[in-house]
């Protein structure tokens, strides 16, 4: 089988500049897993690609990648057709370099989330992707964290969930004029990928809107109904979310699982109540288990659906 060649357009932080912060798993950016399958021979780096060819440069250069061609401006990288492509660029680019990545009918794409800048593109998407043949993954790491996955399989009969997503950013909603896609689209975003990826797709949706504060109340197609909260100037980045059994609450974010069983009350009668959490920590992560390396093993050597497109596009709907 023909090894399938790489472009990359877009060559900064999660390109591959996040591989130099010392406290997340390796590897953690685009580069760092295609790297990895380069290695295993699954995977061809031909071009790399960005608007300051420097950046593009220096990359070739962290992972040692040898007869790669650096180029400037995208149009020109799709033009040759690659098979395989990697937008990591900003939001802002998603729709164009989509579109004529889907025009040039480019078999594999990887994208970053969010999919889209605002609802109007994705509506626009939704439709290109229904007649083309080209299948888009989006960048929801999460769901290819071996954690996730466990924990989908363990809550098929959740009553209901609660989502939170602390942030310090300036603002909830995206200033077009500034350039800011807001916490909701950058960062909320991935709660709501992981509440789909749970319980399904959404089917109804209720919104509270304040200046530093936005809550989605949501219904799914399999019948579970959930709450996600987003709020500003809380004073940290955080990430979480709860999920309600008939035996037990599971609170899940970044780096840890906490279980409370529900058990006979100690201080009312003939009650019940949560008892006392159980911590789990995140281990160290073997590359067998890496979501990057998973996200990149799908994408080059399955056979993956546009479904999760389909619900990265819904996200930017609900949030855009």
């Amino acid at each position: 089988m023909n090894v399938p060649k790489v472009a990359v357009i877009g060559c900064g932080r999660i390109a591959w500049m996040l591989e130099k912060d010392t406290l997340r798993y390796k590897p953690c950016t685009h580069l760092g897993a295609l790297f990895y399958w380069q290695k295993k021979q699954k995977a061809q780096i031909t071009t790399l690609c960005d608007t300051q060819i420097e950046y593009a440069k220096a990359a070739a250069k962290f992972f040692s990648l040898k007869n790669v061609e650096f180029l400037n401006n995208p149009e020109r990288v799709i033009q040759t057709k690659p098979d395989f492509l990697v937008i990591a660029t900003n939001t802002p680019s998603h729709y164009d370099l989509l579109t004529q990545a889907l025009y040039a009918k480019i078999p594999r794409i990887v994208v970053e989330k969010p999919v889209a800048w605002s609802v109007r593109e994705a509506k626009l998407l939704r439709k290109k992707i229904a007649k083309s043949t080209s299948v888009i993954l989006p960048n929801y790491e999460r769901r290819y964290h071996p954690k996730y996955i466990a924990l989908q399989k363990k809550i098929a009969h959740a009553r209901t969930y609660r989502g939170l997503f602390a942030a310090g950013g300036k603002s909830l909603y995206i200033d077009k004029k500034t350039g800011d896609e807001g916490v909701l689209l950058h960062d909320t975003t991935h709660l709501l990928d992981l509440a789909q990826f749970f319980f399904g797709s959404i089917t109804g949706v209720e919104k509270i809107l304040k200046k530093n504060q936005h809550i989605l109340y949501l219904e799914h197609a399999t019948g579970i109904s959930g709450v996600i909260e987003t709020v500003l100037n809380v004073g940290a980045f955080h990430l979480e979310l709860e999920i309600f059994t008939a035996e037990k609450k599971i609170r899940v974010g970044n780096g840890f699982l906490e279980t409370e069983e529900i058990r006979l009350s100690k201080h009312y009668k003939n009650f019940k109540s949560y008892d006392l959490p159980k911590l789990v920590l995140d281990s160290r992560m073997p590359y067998a288990s890496n979501p990057f390396i998973k996200l990149y093993e799908s994408a080059l050597l399955g056979t993956p659906t546009n479904a999760h497109f389909f619900d990265a596009l819904q996200n930017v709907e609900l949030l855009g």
